[in-house]
């Protein structure tokens, strides 16, 4: 066995933990971090190509179109993605109470689920141009979304069974895997992208095509090794992964605290989806190019922060699992600085740097007016977002997930996309900054309420029977 291998498997043990709050909180964030990150890496590398990609790259149609598509393919899994965050929540909880069977148990519930919500998919592929056209979209750039979003819909089972395993093992407490599978699986798909969208090696160029192709083979192999490095290891024994029936007691408590946060998930990203597709489509092709390069910045910064609320998620869990909810709460206000801080400086950085930010995707005069401007306001949107993303994965840890569902499905449908349009519609002399400040009064609301809620902590009343009976949640 490698030393790699024993430093790994050493890690199975379960002691008290005794690093220090900072320690504990990063050595899961780092990993956690990577693995979120890394479907923006991937998308980032393959804007950055497409920006470059044929004679045309000017107008920047195929970064736009993988762009659109990108995230719209991601609004329709994110339900399911949302729901598998809960593996995370019940494992964590198990692991906390030392119940190392339910953990297991938990995983393949959230395999099951997976496999099926990748099913229901399917149907979807044969309206993928409709889909685009009704939005207003013209023929060509219409065209290259529909073959974009028909490939990442046939692979969504790759992405959910990777999602699925990444949060089991970040529930306890196994973030190298999950590091190791990230790097591997962004490496990859860098290599492929390049490769199938220039055409190298005797491959003829794909453009947009080869993009979803070579994100996809990254996931693939992300997906690959985090299951080898799970079903390997000794965890096999100790979680009793052999046992992957399915277990409707426990899938049913998955469903019931996964699926308001999955229809929290995907009302949120449906609506920026929309906010991308529609809300900005009046200003027409050259400024929805400015907002597809800027939302790749945009989730350079609130992606990682994600991972660092799957952190805070794991921790709360963990620590509403040993009886300890006061360590839950300053584990959940020690993840909120780090983001601060982080985003704070994203923000900075995107104000005084984004002319040469957007430089790297385009040399287009119009596209970097208007991107420098929305650059701005995303700037301006940071300490906002961290303050909800921080606390909402704190209250999902604690599995609070219905009444913070509802509020942001309210507000995200309420300010970002009506208000967006109404904006867009009524003061159009504002042009495409009008919609995006509509936006931050969104952020205002949506991060206000998820600190105040978790700070009354009404979350301590829940009791999530995580065995032999339903889930009780207040």
């Amino acid at each position: 066995m490698s030393s790699a291998s024993l430093e790994y498997e050493s890690n199975l043990t379960d002691p008290e933990d005794t690093r220090s709050p900072l320690a504990e909180l990063l050595s899961l964030a780092g990993p956690t971090i990577a693995q979120m990150a890394s479907y923006t890496l991937m998308q980032f590398i393959d804007t950055w190509m497409l920006a470059h990609y044929g004679n045309n790259a000017a107008d920047g149609l195929a970064p736009t179109a993988a762009s659109n598509a990108g995230i719209f393919s991601f609004s329709l899994i994110s339900l399911g993605f949302g729901v598998l965050l809960i593996v995370n929540t019940l494992a964590s909880q198990c692991y906390g109470k030392k119940e190392y069977a339910a953990c297991g148990r938990y995983l393949w519930q959230g395999i099951w689920f997976a496999l099926l919500y990748s099913v229901l998919m399917l149907p979807i592929i044969p309206f993928s141009l409709r889909i685009f056209q009704a939005f207003g979209h013209g023929p060509q750039l219409a065209g290259m979304e529909s073959s974009y979003l028909k490939i990442m819909l046939a692979c969504t089972v790759l992405k959910l069974v990777q999602t699925t395993f990444g949060q089991f093992m970040l529930a306890i407490d196994r973030p190298k895997a999950v590091m190791i599978s990230t790097i591997v699986g962004v490496s990859s798909n860098a290599v492929a992208a390049y490769i199938l969208i220039y055409g190298k090696f005797g491959f003829k160029p794909m453009g947009v095509v080869g993009s979803a192709l070579g994100q996809n083979i990254g996931v693939l192999i992300e997906m690959l090794l985090l299951v080898a490095l799970c079903l390997a290891s000794s965890a096999r024994k100790k979680y009793e992964l052999r046992h992957f029936q399915f277990r409707w007691r426990e899938f049913k408590i998955l469903l019931g605290v996964g699926v308001p946060v999955g229809l929290q998930f995907a009302a949120d990203v449906m609506a920026w989806t929309l906010f991308c597709v529609w809300v900005m489509a009046p200003f027409g092709e050259l400024a929805m190019a400015a907002n597809s390069y800027v939302f790749r910045y945009y989730s350079v910064s609130f992606m990682p922060a994600y991972g660092i609320s799957s952190a805070v998620t794991a921790l709360v869990g963990r620590y509403i699992g040993r009886g300890k909810p006061d360590i839950a709460v300053a584990r959940a206000n020690l993840g909120f600085k780090i983001t601060l801080l982080y985003m704070f400086t994203c923000g900075v950085f995107f104000f005084f740097a984004r002319h040469q930010l957007l430089h790297l995707f385009t040399d287009n005069p119009e596209i970097l007016r208007i991107g420098s401007q929305l650059l701005i306001v995303a700037a301006l949107y940071q300490f906002l977002d961290a303050l909800y993303i921080i606390y909402n994965g704190a209250l999902r840890g604690a599995g609070d997930t219905f009444v913070p569902a509802l509020v942001t499905i309210v507000l995200c449908y309420g300010m970002t996309v009506m208000g967006g349009r109404y904006v867009a519609r009524h003061f159009p002399q504002l042009g495409p900054t009008g919609p995006w400040s509509a936006s931050l009064v969104y952020g205002l609301l949506l991060g206000g309420f998820m600190s105040y809620r978790f700070s009354r902590g009404g979350w301590k009343k829940i009791k999530l029977v995580l065995l032999n009976s339903p889930v009780a949640v207040s």
